[in-house]
Order: C-alpha cells, then structure tokens, then sequence
C-alpha cells in the first residue's frame, strides 16, 4: 500500500484514533517530532499511538521546513498528513516540496488565521459580524469601546479555544491582554501571530458543519451540535451528530457554509466549520481545516457510514474519496466530556461502574486520574473523561450520554 509522512499530531482524540486505522487500511508512516515526551500522558504508561503503529520515528525540529526536508532527503512517501492544527501550513510546504499530495487547500492560511477569514467573508459580500483588529492595548480598548461589551477576545492562530475569552468589561480586557502578551509561543513552541482579534459576541445555539471537498467541489456530510461550560471560557463538553434541527433551517446553514468556504478558496480538504445561530442568522465561528476534535468522527461514522478519518487519509494520497452514506440503524450518536470544576490534586473518583453497565453507552474512557494534580481547566485540554451513547430511535443520544456521565463524581483534595 502507501507510505506517509506524518508531521507532528494531536496528543488525543485523532492522534489516537488515525495510527491504528493506517494500519487496518493497510499504510505505513513515518512519524516526524521535535519533542517525544509531547505525547507521553502523566495518567498512563502506554507508549502513544503515533509511536507503536509507525514504521520509522525521526526526531527533528518539526518547525523548521528545511529541517524537515533535510531529514527526509532521498526517502519516498506518497503523501503528507498531520491532524495538528500548528503543522497544517507546515505540511502544506513540505508537500509543495516534495511534489505529492496532502489533504489541506492550498490557501489553508486564509482559514487556519482567524482574522484572515473574516476579512475573506467581508471581501465575498457575506454575512459576518463586528470585529476589530489591533497590535497593542489602546487599540484594543478603543476596539471594545466601538464593538461594546460583552464581546469576545480571540488569538488569531491558537487552536482548541485556547485563550479565547468572554469579556464583560476593561478589566477582562486588560486580563486577557496581558495573558496573551505573556504568550508569545505557541503550545508547539512557534512564534505567535500576535495579532488580536476582537469580535461582538454572539448569542445562540452553536453547531458545526462537517464538509469535504475535493477538486473545488463540497459535500456536506452533515450538522453536529455543540455545548460548551459557558463564561469566561469556551470549553466544549458535548456534541451529537445530528444536531436536532428543522430541515429549513439546515439548508440555510449549510448554504451559507458553502458559500464561505468558496469563498475563501476552500478547493480540497475536511472543513469543520463552527457557525453560531442568531437573530440575524447563521454566522461563522471559525473554519477548522481538518477532522472535527472531541471524536465527532466517531460519531459520524455511527451514524452515516462514514469514517471522515478514512477519507481524510484518501485526501492526503490524492484520492477522491467515497461519500455515500450507509444504513447503520443509528439516529443519533453524542459524546460528553468530563469538564474539571477546579484545578487541584484529585483523591476520589466513584461511577465507573455505573457507567460500564449503562446500556446506552458503546463506549468510554476515564483517565487514571486519583492522585494526580491537575490545573484549572481553560481550553479542551483539560478533560479527564467522555462517554459515547447511540440512539436507534431518534435525535436523543446527548441525553442519554449526559445522564450517563452524570454518574461520574471526581473529588478534589479540601
């Protein structure tokens, strides 16, 4: 079969889920990294997927292309994957050198910049929101006076919300100002965009349209639905694919996406699209240009058939992938994730069992977490469990997997 390039990866969810899948399908990879110890997990002793299912581990600073290319001179790969948001330009250079396939578009960076793709949904006539861009706090102030409060601070090229904040007045501002002014690398080590992004905030239910397009051509895969912990952060608990909406509403939904994302010159690649539903109508949250997080996949392909991870390895080789949905006897399928309510070291935990014995639960993982000293969660890195339920008989398996987790009590040391 075919040989990859794998640069960097997600520590969980896809980084788990794509090593062995390569493998069932047949495709060895070379696996790139600056820093192993990464992908070690302080709750486990298994060595991480991305090191037992490859063929060959170099380890080279991954942030370098030249380095890369230097690293790889005279080997043969059929294409260039990563599921790390901080590696999707990277790879995109790589292949460019190398002349072979990767699965992103090939002006990725309009999408993967927040501030680029609004100012890309301006310039196409479509419907977007308030937004201002500054360099330094009196801009920014100045900023928040006009767009008025609350409002929402974003960096404009960090990943799983990290950072992103509600702001209620000038001192949030200030607070989140100085937080990221003392941020100027990201999680990989890379120099930060500083630039800061500030947009009205928007209120309403928020989905995510999941799409794939090949040769400038978008299906649509289908809507997912989203719940998050609400203030100051915007951490996501919980998602079910479908998301229970009217058919009109839908089609207005998945309209205005594909309007977007042709707009921005979204030609070939997985989008994962986030849109808030307001008063005024959908209106983009942010472009992700790659498989949807939080096992949203997995609860695709319980659903459709489609196991977007497969086709995303059919992207990176070049390959137009197969889009048609199977029967699978499933209506809904949702995830709830384990939010900490505080940072702190964790001495009991208590539900496993109730939840290993629920009937609606296909699957769950809770993390060996008793005795470990965790910090205050602020982005979606911070969960210590999820559960999977499915529903054969309509759009209701979040509830199912939300009365399922609420079994789980983790107690923090006094």
């Amino acid at each position: 079969m075919s040989h990859l390039l794998m640069i960097e990866s997600w520590v969980g969810a896809s980084g788990n889920l794509l090593p062995p899948l390569l493998k069932e399908k047949g495709h060895t990879y070379t696996f790139l990294t600056r820093k192993p110890t990464h992908y070690q997990n302080s709750m486990s002793t298994e060595k991480h997927p991305v090191f037992r299912y490859a063929k060959e581990i170099i380890r080279v600073e991954t942030n370098d292309v030249n380095a890369i290319l230097d690293a790889v001179k005279g080997m043969h790969f059929d294409g260039v994957i990563t599921v790390c948001d901080y590696y999707i330009e990277i790879a995109v250079e790589v292949a460019k050198a190398l002349n072979i396939p990767c699965p992103f578009s090939k002006r990725v960076k309009n999408v993967r910049e927040k501030h680029l793709l609004r100012k890309a949904i301006d310039e196409a006539g479509l419907p977007n929101i308030k937004y201002s861009l500054s360099k330094n706090w009196d801009e920014l102030l100045k900023a928040a006076n006009s767009i008025g409060y609350p409002c929402v601070l974003k960096p404009v090229d960090l990943a799983s919300s990290a950072f992103v904040r509600l702001i209620s007045g000038e001192d949030d501002l200030k607070d989140a100002y100085d937080k990221l002014k003392a941020f100027p690398l990201n999680f990989r080590d890379q120099q930060r965009d500083e630039t800061l992004l500030l947009e009205e905030f928007m209120d309403g239910i928020e989905v995510s349209v999941e799409t794939v397009s090949y040769k400038g051509k978008t299906t649509v895969i289908g809507i997912t639905d989203k719940s998050v912990t609400g203030e100051p952060y915007f951490i996501e608990n919980g998602h079910m694919f479908p998301a229970d909406l009217p058919e009109e509403k839908e089609k207005e939904i998945t309209n205005y996406v594909t309007s977007v994302l042709e707009a921005v010159g979204y030609e070939n690649g997985i989008g994962h699209t986030e849109v808030k539903l307001t008063k005024n109508g959908p209106r983009i949250v942010e472009i992700n240009p790659r498989t949807a997080g939080n096992y949203i996949v997995e609860l695709i392909e319980k659903v459709k058939g489609i196991n977007l991870l497969e086709v995303f390895v059919e992207l990176s080789l070049g390959n137009e992938p197969d889009l048609t949905f199977k029967n699978t006897n499933v209506k809904s399928a949702a995830i709830m994730l384990y939010v900490p309510k505080q940072g702190g070291k964790i001495v009991d935990l208590k539900g496993e069992e109730e939840i290993k014995n629920d009937e609606n639960i296909v699957r769950y993982k809770i993390e060996n977490c008793i005795g470990e000293e965790i910090e205050k969660p602020i982005d979606n890195a911070c969960y210590l469990a999820h559960v999977v339920a499915v529903d054969t008989n309509a759009r209701g398996a979040r509830n199912l997997a939300t009365s399922a987790l609420s079994k789980l009590e983790i107690r923090f040391e006094d």
